[in-house]
């Protein structure tokens, strides 16, 4: 998930998958970039943009993230472990969302390790965008690939409901959010 080797300067492979998962999440973390609007009252209820085709009264986003210098930060505070990050340890970060090589977001997130066992992650996460913002959260493991919960939304995503999946497995962080 992440490892207590990041710096300032930027985090190491080894924190990405975490600090997506925060991404939280700001939505914007996916492939194949799109924007999609929704009603304030039930997102699945309104009318698709070009380019986005709803499945069963879903609304697919997808973007790319990418990390911001000095926007990241790991704080130590559990027992030290080869197997990564160990309970109590803090992971806080903010990264750009893109679409189509446009800017369009960014996502902030929050997460604490939470077993000494497993060492899993709890995460909160904000994804902002032009029309609105996206919270997520759940469980991050130290997978390059995981999903969390889509808790809410503000403006166009007013109600939201659904997944965010976040993929670290290639060159590209990618996050999609799969909105009802």
């Amino acid at each position: 998930m992440f490892s207590s080797h990041s710096s300032a300067s930027g985090p190491s492979a080894n924190t990405r998958a975490p600090r997506a998962a925060a991404v939280v999440i700001a939505g914007g973390l996916i492939i194949g970039g799109v924007s999609a609007c929704a009603s304030p009252s039930h997102p699945a209820d309104a009318a698709a943009p070009a380019g986005v085709a709803p499945a069963a009264n879903l609304t697919t986003l997808s973007y790319i993230a990418t990390d911001i210098d000095g926007d990241n930060v790991f704080v130590d505070l559990g027992d030290k472990s080869d197997q990564g990050p160990d309970i109590g340890d803090l992971l806080a970060f903010t990264q750009n969302l893109s679409s189509d090589g446009e800017n369009v977001g960014q996502v902030h997130v929050a997460a604490v390790v939470v077993d000494h066992d497993t060492h899993v992650s709890e995460a909160t996460g904000t994804i902002v965008l032009a029309d609105g913002s996206i919270q997520v959260a759940g469980v991050v493991t130290q997978d390059p690939q995981f999903t969390l919960t889509v808790t809410g939304g503000t403006g166009a995503y007013l109600g939201a409901t659904g997944t965010m999946s976040f993929d670290a497995s290639g060159s590209d962080q990618t996050i999609t959010l799969k909105l009802k």
